[in-house]
């Protein structure tokens, strides 16, 4: 299937496997149309369009590249490793996409020993492998003191999608861009203690 040719000192691997008429080929076009955000401007959010923005330049540029594609050491990417590679790109700009249309989902947690039942609101991440994973908390108090006529008070809810907001960014920059000094809050999700 595989014809190795030698070109100077490196070789060359011809394919005759390609089919251009192929209907479930990759289109970063297509693609990138379902994941575009609704832009937000303040502080908060001109840090993340920036990043959105840098991550989708990058992606695009490895996927129009016809280079030769190393890692930081300078070492070549297998076509394995560019495909895991594309792969990350897209987990990375799905992950900012859960930040852009974040959504918080109830849950009523109670406390075996006392019988009271306490709301906490979640929201999703994206794991390694691309799955849903249930990550960010934020308790908000017990269901008899929180709800009023049977209802999250509007501001409650804003409260906690702010706190989850930053949680989830702080992931972000924790898993991409470097972030360390971590700690773990009173609902167990891991935070920037300062970054």
């Amino acid at each position: 299937m595989y014809n190795f040719v030698p070109q100077s000192k490196r070789t060359q691997m011809i394919t005759k496997f390609h089919n251009p008429n192929l209907k479930n080929q990759f289109s970063f076009d297509e693609w990138i149309q379902n994941h575009i955000p609704k832009w937000k401007y303040t502080p908060f959010w001109e840090e993340i369009n920036s990043e959105y923005h840098s991550v989708v330049d990058d992606f695009e540029d490895l996927l129009k590249s016809k280079e030769l594609i190393t890692d930081k050491a300078g070492n070549t990417l297998t076509p394995a490793d560019i495909y895991n590679l594309i792969n990350e790109y897209k987990i990375r700009v799905e992950k900012l996409m859960l930040i852009y249309n974040i959504r918080l989902y109830k849950t009523l947690n109670e406390n075996k020993r006392s019988g009271i039942k306490y709301i906490v609101m979640r929201a999703f991440w994206i794991d390694h492998m691309g799955k849903n994973v249930k990550w960010f908390s934020r308790n908000i108090g017990p269901e008899n003191k929180v709800l009023v006529n049977d209802q999250i008070p509007v501001h409650a809810l804003e409260t906690i999608e702010e706190d989850i907001l930053h949680l989830m960014w702080g992931q972000y920059q924790i898993e991409y861009l470097g972030a360390e000094e971590t700690g773990v809050d009173y609902d167990g999700n891991t935070i920037l203690v300062d970054y």
